[in-house]
């Protein structure tokens, strides 16, 4: 796996994890997305068309255009709903609940996230490696933020004394490492969608039990994440 923790931010709309469900949609507005999403995996953005789309959303073209005006814009919707797990980063960086309850909303979240989203994040990864203009900048850009302020909440842990003094950014890299391989089993093994949270709160104690010098406090720590959670 590779990780892009060191590349640059920019300043446009940016895309991190994906997020959508991958149940049955509620609106041909998210087939169409889901659709567009494993296209672009499959076929690269440049080559799949908008008659293709439709067709792989169960669409008639003009359908297709009642709900979108162009292929760009699908990429737009695409991106703008692949932000939930940065989000949370951005929001819990700075709350005032002890680090290890806040790390464990974000790991939560993250896992939560991809196990859910039309695509798996592997692919969604060689989308943005193949459309480095239309897809790839953002999509680096989000995934290197979300590691940054995941380093930082472990560094507040350090220095409150609830974290080990391991190294924050390889502690990151591992974090999203492990949550990025539950994603991919999840779906090459065909779990239930009952599954997720179960995997999720997994990941979460599995790498806050690497860090806290107290264990104890884990129960604690999901406790505090799971009110968090609830009231997001």
């Amino acid at each position: 796996m590779i990780h892009y923790l060191g590349m640059g931010k920019g300043d446009a709309p940016r895309v991190g994890r994906p997020r959508n469900s991958n149940t049955h949609a509620e609106s041909p507005r998210e087939d169409i997305v889901a659709a567009a999403a494993n296209l672009f995996a499959a076929d690269g953005y440049a080559q799949t068309s908008v008659s293709a789309i439709a067709r792989a959303a169960g669409l008639g073209q003009s359908s297709l255009y009642y709900w979108f005006p162009n292929k760009e814009a699908i990429v737009q919707e695409l991106i703008d709903k692949n932000r939930e797990s940065l989000e949370i980063a951005r929001e819990m960086v700075n709350r005032p609940e002890p680090a290890s309850a806040r790390l464990y909303r974000i790991i939560y979240v993250d896992v939560v996230q991809m196990c859910s989203a039309p695509l798996d994040f592997y692919d969604l990864e060689s989308v943005a490696l193949a459309q480095p203009d239309e897809f790839g900048k953002y999509f680096f850009a989000d995934y290197r933020e979300l590691g940054e302020l995941m380093s930082t909440v472990i560094r507040q842990g350090q220095k409150t004394g609830e974290f080990l003094g391991v190294g924050p950014d390889s502690a990151t890299s591992a974090a999203l490492a492990m949550n990025e391989g539950l994603q991919y089993r999840y779906r090459r093994d065909g779990s239930a969608p009952d599954r997720v949270s179960e995997l999720a709160h997994l990941s979460a104690e599995t790498s806050l039990g690497a860090l806290l010098r107290d264990r104890r406090r884990l129960t604690v720590a999901r406790s505090t994440a799971e009110t968090l959670i609830s009231t997001a």
